[in-house]
């Protein structure tokens, strides 16, 4: 089997060579083609006109991240597969749109449709199964949380995971906001194993690495404030929600039709692995040129604002208690929207963290002069670590009507 190299703007050549050459067979099978067509930045393209990069680019990115942590650690080659093959399927199970799809289905969770992909899916199985023997089900007992591959998962699944160190570069990149700015090779120098009473454990070497590990928190913190929580990009996201809130109404009600994938969701289902290979992003926004012609007024018009671009508009309120907002919120959109209001106007909360503490799979420093050995959330007690942002998302008609209830 011949290597393999992609261009990639962010990392130069990604390669499948060595043991790495096999893995090569997983980028054609259905499952991972159809990440071609899901936007790796959900509706920020709306803000952003560059950001239109696909999740199958950053799961590229990911695999190549874990190969370099993989040589750093120095892990055996069958450890190295199984975190590389993780990391290229990590994002298998996401949505259109990616997280706004999850916001518009609350049932919905994009790691355990892709487990579902990865139990069910003959064509991923045999495939891994064709690289090595073991490889299908290493990487299900990973994603499942065994404690033979614990280590191996904060590679992936941690707050300082191949996930995030591609993705921060990437739609940096893209976006063309660069916030994004930190040193990942000596974020990986930093790294290193250590025996811990549970097994294998990776952690960060406070004297090698604690300042580009801080250079990527700040990084992370920026991005969420000026990127993803950017006031337009909450804007399309809540006018997207409900346009799918919508659609499921009618669907639970049988007024309207639509592909099986899509009203197994409706009705608060997973689809079946063979259903969910079906929904992209371009499924979507063929729907919503049809919605636009819709018989329900509501889904029309929706569905009409999102194809014309014709956004909702936000206003920000500090740190106004939230219950006192609610009301008002609710009081001026029955009396101008009746029934309908809660499709238009919104109160949009969101939270920025540089790093998540309490998770079971957070890294470790060790080496520190005074701490000692201590979780990273420790040593994050300086660092804007989390930021609030209330917002009142709607037609701009309205929210003057919200300013002036509160002042």
């Amino acid at each position: 089997m011949k290597p393999r190299v992609f261009r990639d703007p962010v990392h130069g050549l990604i390669s499948f060579d060595g043991d790495s050459t096999p893995l090569a067979q997983l980028l054609d099978t259905a499952v991972m083609q159809r990440l071609r067509y899901v936007k790796a930045m959900g509706l920020a393209w709306l803000v952003y006109p560059g950001a239109e990069h696909s999740r199958f680019g950053h799961s590229l990115g990911a695999l190549h991240v874990a190969g370099k942590i993989a040589s750093r650690l120095e892990l055996t080659p069958h450890d190295t597969i199984v975190v590389q093959a993780a990391a290229l399927l990590h994002d298998i199970g996401h949505g259109p749109f990616s997280h706004a799809w999850e916001e518009a289905f609350p049932n919905y969770n994009h790691e355990a449709m892709g487990l579902a992909l990865l139990q069910s899916n003959e064509e991923l199985r045999t495939t891994l199964e064709k690289v090595h023997p073991d490889l299908a089900n290493d990487v299900q007992s990973l994603f499942q949380g065994d404690k033979r591959f614990s280590h191996l998962k904060k590679m992936v699944s941690s707050d300082l995971d191949v996930d995030r160190l591609d993705y921060l570069l990437r739609d940096s990149h893209y976006s063309g906001a660069k916030y994004a700015a930190f040193d990942l090779d000596w974020i990986i120098h930093a790294l290193r194993m250590e025996e811990s009473k549970d097994g294998k454990d990776i952690v960060v070497d406070y004297r090698r690495g604690m300042y580009a590990v801080e250079q990527y928190l700040f990084s992370r913190a920026y991005m969420y404030t000026q990127v993803y929580h950017h006031k337009t990009v909450r804007a399309a996201e809540r006018l997207f929600v409900s346009v799918l809130r919508r659609f499921k109404d009618l669907a639970v009600a049988s007024k309207i039709s639509a592909p099986a994938s899509l009203l197994a969701m409706a009705h608060g289902e997973f689809p079946s692995a063979e259903q969910f290979l079906t929904l992209d992003d371009p499924l979507i926004l063929t729907l919503l040129g049809q919605w636009q012609n819709n018989e329900d007024s509501v889904l029309s018009d929706l569905s009409s604002r999102m194809r014309r671009r014709d956004l909702f508009k936000t206003i920000d309120l500090g740190d106004r208690a939230l219950d006192t907002i609610e009301e008002v919120v609710q009081t001026i959109g029955k009396n101008e929207l009746g029934d309908s209001w809660d499709y238009y106007l919104h109160i949009d909360v969101t939270d920025v963290k540089g790093y998540g503490s309490g998770s079971p799979n957070e890294l470790q420093v060790v080496g520190h002069p005074v701490m000692g050995r201590s979780a990273m959330s420790e040593l994050m007690q300086s660092l804007p670590s989390q930021r609030r942002t209330v917002r009142v998302v709607g037609p701009k008609q309205l929210l003057p009507l919200v300013v002036d209830k509160l002042t």
